[in-house]
């Protein structure tokens, strides 16, 4: 048995100024690794890797030998060759993925074709398989927040047999005949005490209503018409410069997943850059990959060069950033664990140094925020 010891409490301790740095990851970085995936075989005999040509992003801060490039947040890049299919899987982690390069599809009990910019989601527990339908290499990121759940010894996964579409759900003893009846979240006791706070029966914590979670495709051509791609697309009112995938089993918590959303961004060319000297910060880590343009982030004072097919980790949690595209415009697709800390209640947000501190979520949000609906901010 381990031994414990004592130490200053949160609440007392001063807050330690040690985020993650931000990272950049360039393009021919990821080609050279997709490269080096295609001429080896794919990883067998691991209980979590059993079939994949897959390699995750590392910060350098992840020392604890779980691959992450945030706290939270684990980046694979994953290759199939055509014809190649990765065996059924599926774990309690939430992933949300996107096609780099060339096509496949995706089944979850159904099937659907992806192509290069979609994005879909697995949700957790959902029994998962890739296939390489198309003819040239297909190149897909993943994110997960198996991390997270590693980090707090919560992360459960397996591989399945060949050809299994679903894992049948068994019915436990006690929700069927008599007891089903007598014991459930229908008819558990709740008390409401005199102070307004309740009392609730164990059922309620065993019997959870569910709330239904399909897996979701955004396909890039459906987006596009949105997205201020091509000159002169800032006189168009149906484009924006920032578009949530929004999954309504996340509901309030405005997510692509339970744990992270991803928007779908950028500026058309000939747009003026951000024009301001300071940026924002927020607790969600954020992480882009970039598909057009170049351009350049200030995070934490430190200017990084940035151009299509990079993927940034561009925003440590509570660090201030600004983007600050090129004359060809940008598009990028962001991914944060907003969502995941607006179920914690952790979601601080400030828009403007100086502005007063937001817990987003907790209480009235920001309001006259223009940028996505102004040109050139």
């Amino acid at each position: 048995m381990p031994e414990f010891g004592f130490a200053t409490p949160s609440a007392a301790a001063a807050v330690a100024d040690l985020p993650w740095a931000p990272l950049l990851v360039p393009k021919e970085a990821i080609e050279r690794e997709v490269d080096r995936l295609l001429d080896e075989a794919p990883v067998t005999g691991l209980r979590d890797a059993t079939g994949l040509r897959a390699a995750s992003v590392v910060h350098p801060r992840a020392i604890d030998g779980i691959p992450s490039l945030t706290p939270v947040t684990e980046v694979t890049i994953h290759v199939l060759k055509p014809g190649e299919r990765t065996p059924p899987r599926r774990g309690n982690h939430a992933l949300l993925e996107t096609t780099v390069s060339g096509e496949g599809t995706v089944h979850m009990g159904t099937a659907f074709r992806v192509e290069r910019h979609d994005v879909w989601t697995v949700p957790p527990m959902q029994v998962y398989s890739h296939h390489n339908t198309g003819r040239t290499p297909w190149v897909w990121l993943c994110y997960s927040n198996a991390p997270l759940l590693r980090r707090s010894g919560g992360y459960w996964a397996e591989t399945l047999p060949a050809g299994t579409l679903a894992v049948p759900r068994k019915p436990a003893v006690s929700v069927t005949g008599e007891l089903g009846a007598r014991y459930n979240r229908l008819n558990a006791p709740t008390h409401r005490l005199a102070t307004a706070a309740d009392l609730r029966g164990y059922e309620y914590l065993t019997d959870i209503e569910p709330v239904a979670n399909p897996p979701r495709h955004w396909a890039w051509k459906d987006m596009a018409p949105y997205l201020p791609i091509h000159a002169g697309c800032n006189n168009d009112p149906a484009k924006r410069n920032i578009w949530l995938l929004y999954n309504p089993a996340t509901e309030r918590r405005q997510g692509t997943t339970p744990v992270h959303f991803a928007t779908y961004g950028g500026a058309a060319p000939g747009t003026p850059p951000y024009a301001g000297a300071r940026g924002h910060v927020h607790i969600s880590a954020s992480i882009n990959y970039h598909i057009r343009g170049y351009g350049h982030s200030i995070v934490g004072g430190e200017r990084i060069d940035w151009k299509a097919g990079d993927l940034l980790f561009s925003a440590p949690g509570w660090v201030e950033h600004a983007h600050y595209h090129g004359a060809e415009g940008w598009t990028v697709l962001t991914v944060q664990d907003h969502p995941l800390h607006i179920a914690m209640g952790s979601l601080l947000w400030q828009e403007n140094p100086g502005d007063p501190i937001l817990s987003l979520g907790n209480e009235d949000g920001q309001k006259g925020y223009v940028s996505p609906r102004q040109t050139g901010a």
